[in-house]
Order: structure tokens, then C-alpha cells, then sequence
């Protein structure tokens, strides 16, 4: 298993590979391998999508995927 946190300004939904998953601002379990990473609809941040390759990570070093707010 891998750990990602997922980071934005506001609690989102998070989708992964189209799946919703969890939410955003903290720590979620996923499998390893390249992963889609996005928080659905409105498309109001940046960027649209996220795709990266997960591995090595473990609960105290997750992974930070990083969405910003569109100004």
C-alpha cells in the first residue's frame, strides 16, 4: 500500500483514476503504480489533473499532491 496526501485550499472529494476516494487535506490509502489524480466537478483549480507515479511512501511520508485554487 502507498499514502498520498492530497492538498487543496478547501475539503474536496478526491478522485482517483475516475474513483471517488476520499477527501482532500488528508491521508489516503492507495495502490502503487502511476495514479489520475483530480476533485471532480467545478474545475476550479489547478491543475486540471495530476498524474504520477506512486511508490515508496509510507504513512509519517506521504506522498503531497498539490492543487491550487484558480484566481
Amino acid at each position: 500500500m502507498e499514502y498520498v496526501n492530497v492538498r487543496f485550499s478547501e475539503p474536496r472529494t478526491v478522485y482517483i483514476n475516475g474513483i471517488e476516494t476520499g477527501t482532500t487535506n488528508g491521508i489516503l490509502r492507495i495502490g502503487s503504480g502511476t495514479q489520475c489524480f483530480d476533485l471532480g466537478d467545478p474545475k476550479d483549480y489547478q491543475p486540471p489533473e495530476i498524474v504520477i507515479p506512486i511508490f515508496s511512501t509510507n504513512p509519517l511520508e506521504p506522498l503531497i499532491v498539490d492543487f491550487k485554487p484558480i484566481q
